[in-house]
C-alpha cells in the first residue's frame, strides 16, 4: 500500500511537471534507453534524499522564493584601475577652455619675450664686466689722463675719479719732467724754454677735467702749482734768461693763470657750501663739514689766506731769480676778494656773539 501511495505521487508530480528536465543519472548498462519503457521503481531510490533532490529541480510557484534569492550568491567586487591617459580632474567648463586657448598665444610671446630680457641681461652684464677691466688697464698703466673724452666720461662715474686722475697726472707729471731733464743732459746746448713750456701744456686739459670732478677742485690747484714749478726746474742759469726764454715763460704763466682762475671759483664755491652760512665756518675750521671720497676731502673748508700768502711768496722768489713779473696776479686777486667776502660775512655773527 505504501509503495502504490508514493508511486502515485511521482506520476503527479510527472503529470503536473512534465516540463521539468530530469536529472541526468548514468544508466545502467543492461537497460533500454528506449523512451518507450516504462519506468520501474527500481530506478530511483525511494529515500529521502532522492525525494530532496527532485524537489530541487521543480520550479518556483508564485509567493515561494526561488534557490537563488533564498542562497544568493556573494557578491564579487574587482577594483577597476584607472584607464590610462585618463585624469580623474574634472572637465574644464567651455568658458574656461576658450579663455585659456585665447591666452595661450600671449603666454608664449610673454615666454619669449622673458627670454629675451635675460639675455640681454646677460650680455650687458659682459659689457659692463669688459668696461670694468678696460678701466682697470687704463688706471693701471696711468694712461686716463690720455683716453678719450667718451671713455674718460664713464670713468669719471666713480666717486674716487678725481683722486685717481689726481694720483695719474701727478705720476704723469713726474716722469715727464724727469724725460726732460734727460733729455737736455743729452745735448750740449741748453734746449729753449718754449720747447719744456710746449711739452708741460699738454697736461692743462687733464687737469681742467680733473677741477670739474667731485672734489677735484683742490687737488687741480695742487697740480696748476707743481706745473709751474716744473717750468721753473728748467733754466735760471747763465744764458738761460734771454729775452726769448723769459716771454716763453711769461706765456706759459698766464696760461696757467687763466685756468687757476675757473679753479679758484670752484674752489671757493664748494668751500662756502660745505661751511654754510656763507662761508662763515672759515674762521673755524673745525666746524667744517669733510666728506672723504676716495681719499678726497669734498666741500672743504678752504683757508683761502694761507694760500694766498704762499702763492705771494713763490712770486717774489721768482721775480727775483727768474724775472717773472707776475705769478697768478688774476688767480691772486680772485682769492683775495673772496678772503675779504668771507671776512665781511662773518663780521656781523662775530658781534652777535
Amino acid at each position: 500500500m505504501t509503495s502504490w501511495l508514493r508511486r502515485l505521487s511521482r506520476d503527479r508530480s510527472s503529470k503536473d511537471h512534465g516540463d521539468l528536465p530530469m536529472p541526468s543519472r548514468p544508466m545502467p548498462h543492461n537497460v533500454d534507453s528506449s523512451p518507450t519503457q516504462p519506468y520501474k521503481d527500481t530506478q530511483y531510490s525511494s529515500d529521502f534524499n532522492s525525494q530532496d533532490k527532485l524537489q530541487t529541480y521543480r520550479p518556483a510557484t508564485a509567493g515561494e522564493p526561488s534557490y537563488s534569492q533564498m542562497h544568493p550568491a556573494p557578491l564579487q567586487t574587482t577594483h577597476d584601475p584607472e584607464p590610462r591617459g585618463r585624469s580623474m580632474d574634472p572637465a574644464p567648463d567651455p568658458l574656461t577652455k576658450a579663455f585659456n586657448d585665447a591666452i595661450r598665444p600671449y603666454k608664449e610671446e610673454i615666454e619669449d619675450l622673458r627670454g629675451q630680457v635675460e639675455d640681454a641681461a646677460y650680455r650687458l652684464q659682459t659689457l659692463e664686466d669688459e668696461r670694468a677691466d678696460m678701466h682697470a688697464w687704463i688706471d693701471k698703466r696711468g694712461l686716463r689722463a690720455d683716453v678719450p673724452p667718451s671713455i674718460s666720461s664713464a670713468m669719471n662715474v666713480d666717486p674716487a675719479a678725481a683722486a685717481t686722475l689726481n694720483y695719474q697726472l701727478d705720476r704723469k707729471m713726474t716722469v715727464l719732467n724727469h724725460d726732460l731733464h734727460r733729455l737736455q743732459d743729452s745735448v750740449s746746448t741748453h734746449l729753449p724754454t718754449a720747447t719744456f713750456a710746449s711739452t708741460l701744456a699738454q697736461l692743462i686739459p687733464p687737469v681742467e677735467e680733473l677741477s670739474r670732478l667731485p672734489g677735484g677742485s683742490p687737488l687741480a690747484f695742487e697740480l696748476l702749482i707743481k706745473l709751474g714749478g716744473n717750468l721753473n726746474s728748467h733754466g735760471g742759469d747763465e744764458g738761460w734768461n734771454n729775452d726769448a726764454d723769459s716771454a716763453s715763460r711769461a706765456d706759459f704763466y698766464a696760461r696757467l693763470d687763466e685756468c687757476m682762475m675757473d679753479v679758484v671759483k670752484m674752489r671757493l664755491k664748494d668751500s662756502d657750501s660745505a661751511t654754510g652760512n656763507g662761508g662763515v665756518g672759515g674762521t673755524h675750521p673745525e666746524d667744517a663739514p669733510h666728506v672723504q671720497n676716495g681719499g678726497v676731502s669734498q666741500g672743504e673748508n678752504w683757508q683761502v689766506g694761507r694760500d694766498i700768502k704762499r702763492l705771494e711768496k713763490t712770486g717774489q722768489f721768482l721775480r727775483s731769480k727768474l724775472g717773472l713779473r707776475e705769478y697768478f696776479p688774476r688767480s691772486l686777486e680772485i682769492m683775495r676778494r673772496g678772503e675779504g667776502a668771507r671776512m665781511e660775512r662773518s663780521l656781523p655773527l662775530q658781534g652777535r656773539a
